[in-house]
């Protein structure tokens, strides 16, 4: 073999393996435009009330309720809560949903979540709370959460706030609901 032969031999087998081991291209690049949130202050209380929540109240009411009983304890516990407004005339209570595909409760003003593990008092008013504050598990959400507690399941406001401490859990003063009912 002419080394004129053996060079063209060589360069072809050469290009062959440099397309074959060449790196495919990239596929093109898709620039994703961030929607700007509004930064949403941390929840630094999130798990400690979860925590509360677990030892103290869930263990006092596991039953589950019905779709129906979830939706009229919404109703009763929005009618106490946002009293006067609940008497004007296109008042409505949170819209009550059996969370289906969902693996946790969510709740807000308009609408509520409930997967079937979730249709319980204590997470019912849990989600209940959400609503009627703004601070996700911050302190009103607790004084919320913990005048619900006493009004509707009739657990004793003393030992909640001692729990609460206890896991230093922090809470504000009661901010404008109907005063609890004498015992």
């Amino acid at each position: 073999m002419s080394t004129s032969a053996a060079a063209r031999l060589l360069g072809t087998l050469l290009r062959r393996l440099a397309r074959t081991t060449a790196p495919a291209p990239a596929p093109p690049v898709r620039k994703r435009i961030a929607k700007r949130r509004t930064p949403q202050p941390r929840d630094t209380q999130r798990r400690k009330v979860y925590g509360w929540e677990n030892e103290h109240v869930l263990p006092l009411d596991r039953r589950i309720m019905s779709i129906g009983a979830c939706v009229r304890l919404v109703e009763e516990a929005y009618r106490w809560a946002e009293a006067e407004s609940a008497t004007r005339p296109g008042w409505r209570p949170p819209e009550v949903t059996d969370g289906r595909g969902r693996r946790h409760a969510c709740g807000s003003r308009q609408v509520i979540k409930l997967p079937r593990w979730a249709r319980t008092r204590p997470v019912v008013l849990h989600e209940c709370a959400h609503g009627l504050a703004d601070d996700r598990h911050g302190p009103r959400f607790v004084a919320r959460y913990v005048e619900l507690l006493v009004r509707f399941m009739d657990l004793d406001r003393a030992m909640l706030l001692s729990t609460l401490a206890r896991h230093r859990i922090a809470i504000a003063i009661a901010d404008g609901l109907p005063a609890p009912p004498p015992r």
